[in-house]
């Protein structure tokens, strides 16, 4: 016969034994380390590449446009034409600043609505007009002075000096554009020094990827690359 105080033991140990596993069956119920729930880090953002409001390389497709305009060449990244450089992006800064525009945000082409075709047989200075279209889908501010590199069809090169006009800046809205303008002194004597163009290399003001453009109004420039004043040379953005 077993003892009265051996059965409150028994009965102790059992009422034990029951608290224990009661607790256990709480802590799997609430714990936090259950695989229902993915840990912060491991929570990625859709499509995180398209959160910057970058607009890819648009600039490289060359298509027609502006008046008496021709077709524009690829943007190349390695232009060295007087451009300085700068920023990527579009989208608007500190409230209303906007980012400058970008060789991938624009298209170029020959020409403007005034004109600027230049007649090569002339021996007066003459204008051509190069027209910059913002293709990026947003607003973009441009000013300055373009590079404009002159490469001629025997190999020769010639960076154009910039004139002594003052920049103008000017925002570009979705499918707007401006002009700048090329000054020069054609070749019209046979025993000129001179440079036949093929391509010119336009680089838009703060970018270093450049536009290549074919020369297509014939005819020669004189050669005055080595000169402090020459007779070509090239205008800012947004200045008839």
């Amino acid at each position: 016969m077993l003892h009265r105080s051996t059965l409150r033991r028994g009965r102790t140990a059992v009422v034990a034994g029951l608290i224990a596993t009661a607790a256990l069956g709480l802590t799997a119920c609430n714990g936090t380390g259950g695989s229902g729930a993915a840990p912060a880090s491991s929570v990625s953002a859709a499509n995180p590449g398209s959160q910057d409001g970058s607009t890819g390389s648009q600039g490289s497709g060359g298509t027609t446009g502006g008046s008496g305009g021709a077709a524009t060449a690829s943007a190349h990244s390695n232009g060295g034409t007087g451009g300085s450089g700068g920023h990527g992006g579009h989208k608007g800064q500190s409230g209303d600043r906007l980012g400058h525009c970008t060789t991938d945000g624009l298209q170029a082409g020959w020409g403007s609505e005034g004109g600027g075709v230049p007649d090569m047989k002339s021996d007066q200075q003459q204008t051509a007009a190069v027209w910059l279209k913002n293709i990026s889908g947003t607003p973009c501010s441009i000013s300055g002075f373009p590079g404009v590199q002159i490469k001629g069809t025997d190999g020769t090169t010639w960076d154009l000096q910039r004139s002594a006009k003052k920049p103008e800046s000017k925002v570009l809205k979705p499918n707007a554009h401006t002009t700048f303008t090329l000054t020069l002194l054609p070749s019209t004597r046979a025993d000129d020094k001179k440079v036949e163009p093929g391509q010119v290399l336009i680089t838009p003001p703060n970018e270093k990827k450049h536009f290549q453009l074919q020369w297509p109004f014939g005819g020669a420039i004189l050669d005055q690359s080595g000169a402090t004043h020459p007779g070509t040379f090239v205008n800012p953005v947004n200045v008839p």
